[in-house]
């Protein structure tokens, strides 16, 4: 526990002392939403548009990827070498091999998702038959409900898992190919299913997650007109930053955590 804590302590740190790369993660980020708004109320009327909404979709994904590439391996080095922060850059520190390696992680990864969500789905689709079947065996009553409460209790942490592993598994892909990341597979599942790295993900989730949350949700009661949507604006700008500090803090404290004997000297393969 003191290990973790440590981590922690160490990652927060290291997201304080990295507030440029937080206001320009932030504004990427805007951005980001804002064009993938955009691109969803492209209308379907041409060819010229279809093919305007497949470029764009195309940019769109190219540049969640650089920035997660770019942040995976910059958090990884900046754990290893115990550099303590995050330059502006490392939102995009990602060369062409890096690259290609993201490329074709992020699709296995988009894959995997896809699979465990039809999984989930299914599960959710038998609540009614599970209540039944208890139903019919305890001669009581069971709602349907609490089950499905209970299967998302159950699917929202194994979400954690698996984002954990994919983000670990990503990190050390960055720093040692295909090969050392495929040796550490499983031990990085574990790790992240059972040990800190999943406390870490559920922690970050509960206080950055949580306060963005609260904050998003929150309705002051102001004078309609400039004052109405000058506290919209400073709050949800307040969210972007929110929301791209514990993007930070989270590979961060995983890095710390899984990569503590990484010789900063090592290069990526």
């Amino acid at each position: 526990m003191k290990k973790a804590l440590a981590a922690w302590i160490w990652s927060l740190s290291a997201v304080g002392r990295s507030y440029r790369t937080v206001v320009v993660f932030a504004a990427v980020l805007a951005l980001w939403v804002f064009g993938a708004y955009e691109w969803l109320g492209l209308p379907e009327s041409s060819g010229l548009l279809l093919m305007l909404g497949l470029v764009w979709a195309i940019a769109q994904l190219l540049i969640a990827v650089v920035v997660v590439a770019g942040l995976a391996t910059s958090a990884a080095a900046a754990a290893a070498d115990e550099c303590g922060s995050l330059p502006p850059r490392s939102l995009w520190a990602v060369n062409g091999k890096r690259l290609l390696h993201a490329v074709g992680f992020c699709v296995l990864a988009i894959i995997l998702v896809g699979i465990c969500s039809a999984v989930f789905g299914w599960v959710h689709e038998h609540s009614i038959e599970v209540a039944s079947y208890l139903t019919f065996h305890s001669q009581k009553a069971v709602s349907h409900v609490p089950i499905e409460e209970i299967y998302n209790v159950i699917e929202w942490l194994l979400w954690a898992v698996i984002a954990a592993f994919l983000l670990s598994f990503m990190m050390v892909l960055m720093r040692e190919g295909w090969g050392g990341a495929v040796k550490q597979a499983g031990k990085l599942l574990a790790a992240c299913a059972v040990r800190t790295p999943f406390l870490t993900t559920l922690l970050g989730a509960a206080v950055f997650g949580g306060i963005a949350y609260k904050l998003a949700n929150w309705h002051p009661v102001v004078p309609p007109g400039f004052w109405d949507y000058s506290q919209m604006i400073v709050r949800f700008s307040l969210v972007l930053i929110l929301v791209s500090a514990g993007a930070l803090f989270w590979p961060l404290a995983l890095a710390r955590l899984i990569l503590p004997n990484q010789a900063a000297s090592e290069s990526p393969k």
